[in-house]
């Protein structure tokens, strides 16, 4: 069962009926979030940041994504597609994009609009924040939800590092929102829907890191929407709509590993990979790692290419969109200009609505509100630590001794959970029940 004292809304649930409590979700858990509990996995809320680690390592699948239900578009007159390019890196290169779109409004969809036409915007609002915010270096970017999340409970001393601007899909759901508003639509018709790579994007969505309403109106899961699309394919003649692309190779590879990073001059970093972020992060907490330009930090490998939604392999899709940025760049039709060509006013009015005013950690570290309260649970943490015998086993239901000693002091859990500290067989096979069940 989830844990309900959660800071965030979370888009990994357990499910009980399949949960074995086989402890291989609990071992992988950047943040320790995960305990087991009569025999079943249960998500710590306040310490879960939903990278995805559990749901790829889950033998039994018992750990799913909840996304929002797809019959949601009937609610809106005007139902838009936040498609992402690594979506359309899914599909064989012989499967035109302009194909799948095609599908996606039979599906329901009234307008396509790619995520990645928001970067031109990007690249240069990032560039006025530096020149505004020099005191702030090294630069985090905000583009990874799970990175950010990371951060503010494991890393809150660097939360003022992070660039405080929304992604590129929160720019491009906004644009066409304001677009569509402009010729006269009322908001309230208007739904925009992402379909997404992974779970912290679902996550950001529903509780977003400024605490304020998010512009998107729902998320799909990419493999869902893969399946449907493709079921679709290989049951028709590939009715094909004219379709006018206006990205660059530069925007299409921007949710790539150095996507990003590459568009700013300073010295620049591209990190992916869970256990890479959190090494990176800790040289730049210690002090060990000078940057004077955009770090860019990315929990899947492969950045949005290894997203956990994807249902193909995450080299084959680098490799697809790099071809199409490649194809973008050497046909002149393909070009974009560094913002999308609209008014002046149009454009003052977008950058103002992509700051983000406050980051707020939220560390796991924090015990208590009150100091005194806090520093009595931190003495009664030690002491719990020094009988125990700090081999991380994880029989007590706990990822480790550490981890045990947080959860006696929260009373989460008993000391005596932990079987070293018993004599007797009997004992021990008490415990063992209590925690695996029988």
């Amino acid at each position: 069962m989830e844990n309900t004292n959660s800071y965030f809304h979370h888009a990994l649930k357990v499910d009980n009926d399949l949960c074995t409590g086989c402890t291989h979700c609990m071992k992988s858990c950047p943040t320790e979030a995960i305990r087991v509990r009569n025999g079943k996995a249960e998500i710590y809320g306040n310490k879960c940041i939903d990278c995805g680690e559990c749901f790829k390592v889950c033998p039994v699948k018992a750990i799913f994504i909840k996304q929002d239900d797809f019959n949601e578009l009937q609610n809106y007159k005007y139902r838009i597609a936040l498609v992402p390019a690594v979506f359309i890196g899914q599909f064989p290169e012989e499967i035109r994009t302009s194909q799948i779109y095609s599908c996606l409004k039979k599906l329901g969809f009234t307008h396509i609009y790619e995520v990645e036409h928001g970067v031109g915007f990007m690249i240069n609002i990032i560039e006025d924040y530096f020149k505004d915010n020099p005191d702030r270096k090294p630069y985090i970017s905000s583009f990874c939800p799970a990175v950010v999340r990371l951060i503010q409970v494991r890393f809150p001393s660097l939360v003022k590092n992070i660039v405080h601007l929304k992604a590129p899909v929160d720019i491009a759901s906004i644009i066409i929102s304001e677009r569509l508003t402009d010729a006269g639509i009322k908001k309230e018709e208007i739904g925009t829907f992402y379909i997404t790579p992974c779970a912290a994007k679902i996550a950001a969505v529903k509780s977003p890191v400024e605490d304020s309403e998010s512009a998107i109106t729902g998320v799909i899961n990419m493999d869902f929407l893969y399946n449907k699309v493709l079921h679709m394919l290989s049951n028709s003649d590939r009715i094909v709509e004219p379709i006018n692309h206006s990205l660059s190779g530069r925007d299409v590879i921007w949710s790539l590993s150095g996507g990003e990073a590459q568009n700013f001059s300073g010295r620049c970093f591209a990190v992916d990979g869970l256990r890479n972020v959190i090494d990176f992060l800790e040289k730049i907490e210690n002090e060990e790692i000078d940057s004077g330009g955009l770090i860019e930090m990315r929990v899947c490998d492969q950045s949005c290419a290894g997203g956990v939604l994807n249902p193909n392999n995450r080299f084959v899709a680098v490799e697809r969109l790099q071809r199409r940025a490649a194809y973008l760049d050497s046909n002149p039709d393909g070009r974009s200009c560094s913002i999308p060509s609209f008014s002046k006013d149009f454009n003052t009015r977008i950058q103002q609505m992509m700051s983000i005013d406050e980051i707020k950690p939220r560390s796991i570290l924090k015990l208590d509100d009150n100091l005194q309260v806090a520093l009595k649970m931190v003495e009664g943490m030690k002491k719990v630590k020094s009988f125990l015998p700090g081999v991380d086993c994880g029989v007590c239901g706990a990822p480790t001794c550490s981890a045990l000693a947080e959860d006696v002091v929260r009373k989460h859990a008993k000391s005596e959970d932990c079987v070293f500290v018993h004599k007797s067989s009997e004992e021990i096979n008490e415990i063992i029940s209590r925690i695996w069940d029988k």
